[in-house]
């Protein structure tokens, strides 16, 4: 297949490009303009654009098969104003540009924040979407109705694919804070430590993608992504401690005053305009129990093949943190 990928320049977009290429496939990738095509360049072809401005993509999804959209604003502190013209808006202009280039495949990157972090809930796709005020996952939800209103009547055989945390070589959000913590020693275990770490390898979604291109059972589905057998986060702490030869968090800190701490360091945060330790959606994250159920993606072949201990150790010797 000839496909056209954006956010090729990701550590997702990174591992997908190498799994197309090794089963054949025909890449071309989104850059913006000044954008660092190093490490792909060979394996892909490069064009510029920016999905927020759609006069550039005029022409660029033509005579490929399939579109891969990865692009999103993605992390702390991102804005409504670009989380809205990245997420909701370069969606849009994605797809229309896939509509209009007749690439009807298209697969679509979203997030299982859009269930709006609902606690001890085992969910499905089927699960209302909750905004929560926060543009991340707010954008989230509204990018999946701009494609399902694009994509409808056949105009595109959509996917939408909503994973947990993906990590893996590459990473450059959650396993560095991670690191950054346990290092300066501030880490701390929040509640019991007990809950499942929502965690899924880059290796894993690259190869289901790649799974999913010409598999006709995907069409117009929405697929949850996540691992059911993984570790405790006070075990994950504990295999990154060792692996950086740090000790480990023996100190707890109970949920509602972590989460309380964590506002006043985002207040702090935009004062000195430098990114907080901690934020209200890491403790969320870590301190409650959040089950997702991924039936559907298992049925066509997802796996989750890499174990997190070995993950992550490989993760943390690709990274060489200092």
């Amino acid at each position: 297949m000839k496909i056209f990928l954006t956010g090729a320049g990701g550590f997702i977009g990174r591992t997908l490009l190498k799994r197309l290429a090794q089963e054949g496939h025909i890449t071309t990738s989104l850059l913006l303009e000044d954008e660092s095509a190093d490490g792909i360049a060979s394996i892909t072809q490069i064009v510029r654009g920016d999905i927020t401005q759609p006069a550039t993509l005029r022409g660029l999804i033509d005579d490929h098969d399939a579109v891969i959209h990865l692009a999103g604003a993605v992390g702390y502190g991102q804005s409504w104003e670009r989380c809205i013209a990245i997420n909701v808006d370069g969606t849009r202009n994605v797809a229309n540009e896939a509509v209009r280039a007749g690439a009807k495949r298209f697969i679509h990157m979203s997030s299982v924040s859009v269930y709006g972090r609902v606690p001890e809930v085992l969910l499905s796709e089927d699960a209302p979407l909750r905004k929560t005020g926060e543009p991340y996952g707010d954008t989230k939800i509204e990018a999946e109705h701009v494609l399902h209103e694009v994509g409808k009547d056949g105009a595109l055989n959509w996917t939408i694919l909503r994973p947990t945390v993906i990590y893996g070589p590459g990473d450059d959000k959650f396993l560095p804070k991670l690191i950054e913590n346990l290092r300066s020693g501030s880490a701390r275990v929040i509640g019991k430590g007990d809950g499942s770490v929502d965690l899924i390898h880059v290796n894993d979604v690259a190869d289901f993608i790649e799974r999913i291109l010409l598999e006709p059972r995907a069409f117009e589905q929405t697929l949850n992504l996540a691992d059911p057998d993984t570790c405790s986060w006070k075990e994950l702490m504990g295999i990154v401690a060792d692996e950086l030869n740090v000790p480990p968090p023996t100190k707890h800190l109970p949920y509602p005053l972590a989460l309380g701490i964590a506002g006043g360091m985002e207040i702090v945060s935009i004062l000195t305009r430098r990114p907080p330790r901690l934020t209200r959606y890491a403790i969320r994250v870590v301190g409650r129990q959040d089950r997702y159920l991924a039936t559907r993606a298992q049925e066509l072949g997802f796996n989750s093949s890499v174990p997190v201990e070995d993950g992550i150790v490989g993760a943390i010797a690709n990274s060489n943190p200092t």
